[in-house]
């Protein structure tokens, strides 16, 4: 049985090469009575077993070292034969633009006549002229097609201000399995030619996603993929620009990100002084690390945060929250936000206020006891009723939260770099134009390179929001000392120790407690210690397909190091 399902999964591994080389007007969500699921939630499940790998023996090893050796050749070779895309510019036309430092000054205190301003915005993704069949749902390769609606997908948008005349710092975060660059700056280059023509000063935007696995395709990678692998080579080697198959791709793009713009609008006008506060949240009675790696005291905890403004109006809410939107399957074929859009129904129930979600260090970190026994429910509740039940949880952890006053004080820095992927499979993903990133090759145009963005955002001197442009594993951001009882050489590919700086602890003086907010103004795969960096190894031996799903080995150690740079100049 064992060499069948080896036999199987190397199949999926070749496949994986070849295909990385799926109701008239918005629907109205469902509604549903009070939440009375708590006598049917599954309440006790079983202890994740750890990665296999940890206990492969050098053999094993060798064969899966082999085959990825072989796989990356190949894909090499597949990616030199395969024609670039027009926009790809030679790496000396590299000018940075579109990019925002941040603020000039860094305060440790609020100066006099500071205040917390925020403002909101909220606005649907889901086209006015949608239908069963029209749009794509953003998760896999096989052309998952949007049938109907189960909940709203939407942009939600905040924008945070101390008075001090040093720019707005902007969250718009979208109910999307991920976002882009060059979809964060055209949504910039927007927002900024609006700013100035209002005299809005604004130091930092910035664009990310709820990583929900069952809303609409804003990357592109999961529209018509196969299709697009088998021409994009033939049309950038003729040159030809535009394609009727997928029209309404294009039409959603710009529908999409025109929302995003009209929604970061929205939020700066929306601006309105109050007071911020802030409380450290343990989310671990309701998620694990599926790897079975790190120990519920270990996983990271969830950043909330709560704006009450002064005239008594509707606040916000804003929790950053490690936890991956899987409980709603995009086989169902119905756009779901996932636990997000109930975490916002039942935020708005509570208290009246609006919402705003982050995605942290979620690696492969999912919910754990909160399944609800949906056979036993009536039978028009069953189908989401995990993931209503799932909102309800986490809202109410959050609504509990004990609060800390936090000082009229904003910081903020952002860094950009390039960085070339080892990882050929994302090479060929950008070649076949299943995401429109733009890349930078050598001279002799064999290397490309990818522009990453990093950011730190500090509120009140007491809490650092660390932007990722990736998917991190905790370990990368809160260190290697969280896995396996502090023993992550046993667990790790090569048997090696992580020795690169720790993000959570660069903050740049005492008392900041230090949040990741990946997958944030581009969504770059997975990234994993670089010692841990199975590729098909671990899909083979665990059925982890992240290092497939990732820019390559390297990537985690350029990331921190890069950010530990940044976190070198904050304060400077």
């Amino acid at each position: 049985m064992k060499t069948i399902r080896k036999t199987l999964a190397v199949l999926v591994c070749i496949s994986m090469l070849l295909s990385a080389l799926h109701t008239t007007g918005f629907a109205v969500s469902h509604t549903y009575g009070p939440y009375e699921y708590d006598r049917i939630a599954i309440q006790d499940e079983p202890d994740d077993e750890v990665v296999r790998s940890a206990s492969m023996n050098f053999a094993q090893k060798t064969v899966y070292n082999v085959l990825n050796g072989v796989a990356d050749v190949l894909l090499r070779v597949i990616c030199g034969i395969y024609w670039s895309p027009s926009r790809w510019k030679d790496i000396r036309a590299f000018d940075g633009s579109g990019f925002l430092p941040g603020r000039e000054n860094y305060a440790e205190q609020a100066a006099d006549g500071n205040e917390w301003q925020v403002g909101y915005g909220s606005r649907s993704i889901i086209p006015d002229d949608f239908e069963a069949g029209k749009y794509y749902i953003g998760r896999e390769l096989r052309n998952i097609m949007a049938n109907g609606v189960q909940d709203d997908n939407r942009v939600r948008v905040a924008a945070f201000d101390d008075g001090s005349g040093e720019g707005m710092v902007i969250f718009a975060v979208v109910d999307a399995l991920g976002v882009t660059r060059a979809d964060t700056l055209t949504v910039r280059e927007a927002v900024l030619a609006w700013a100035e023509k209002e005299d809005v000063s604004i130091a930092s935007i910035n664009l990310s996603a709820t990583h929900s696995h069952s809303a609409l395709d804003t990357q592109g990678v999961a529209t018509e993929s196969i299709y697009k692998i088998l021409t994009s080579g033939i049309k950038s080697m003729l040159h030809i620009t535009r394609d009727n198959k997928l029209k309404n791709a294009e039409a959603f793009k710009t529908f999409y990100l025109h929302a995003v713009t009209q929604a970061i609008q929205d939020a700066v006008q929306d601006k309105r002084p109050g007071t911020l506060s802030y409380a450290r949240v343990d989310t671990s009675a309701y998620a694990h690390d599926k790897r079975g790696l790190i120990a519920p005291e270990d996983l990271p905890d969830a950043a909330v945060f709560r704006f009450d403004p002064a005239d008594g109006s509707a606040g916000v809410y804003f929790a950053d929250i490690a936890c991956h939107p899987t409980s709603f399957s995009a086989s169902h074929q119905m756009l779901c936000a996932d636990y997000i859009y109930y975490m916002e129904q039942r935020v708005a129930e509570k208290t009246g206020y609006r919402f705003l979600f982050a995605q942290g260090a979620s690696g492969q970190i999912s919910r754990r006891n909160v399944g609800v026994q949906e056979e036993k429910l009536p039978e028009n509740e069953r189908l989401g009723a995990s993931t209503r039940y799932m909102g309800k949880v986490f809202a109410d952890m959050i609504l509990a939260a004990q609060l800390e006053r936090l000082e009229p004080v904003l910081n903020v820095k952002h860094t950009q770099f390039l960085h070339s992927p080892s990882n050929y499979i994302l090479v060929l993903a950008v070649k076949a134009q299943l995401v429109n990133n733009q890349v930078y090759t050598s001279r002799m145009g064999t290397k490309p390179y990818i522009v990453l963005e990093e950011g730190y955002v500090e509120f009140g001197g007491r809490v650092g929001l660390c932007l990722f442009p990736v998917e991190l594993y905790p370990e990368v951001f809160y260190g290697t000392g969280i896995l396996n009882g502090g023993d992550y050489a046993a667990v790790s590919w090569d048997g090696g120790d992580w020795t690169y700086p720790v993000p959570a602890e660069l903050a740049p003086r005492a008392g900041i407690d230090m949040y990741a907010m990946h997958l944030t103004n581009d969504s770059l795969g997975y990234c994993v210690p670089d010692n841990n960096f199975a590729f098909f190894g671990h899909i083979i031996g665990d059925e982890i397909a992240d290092e497939v799903l990732s820019m390559g080995k390297n990537t985690a150690s350029t990331v921190v190091t890069e950010f530990q740079k940044l976190m070198e100049t904050v304060t400077q």
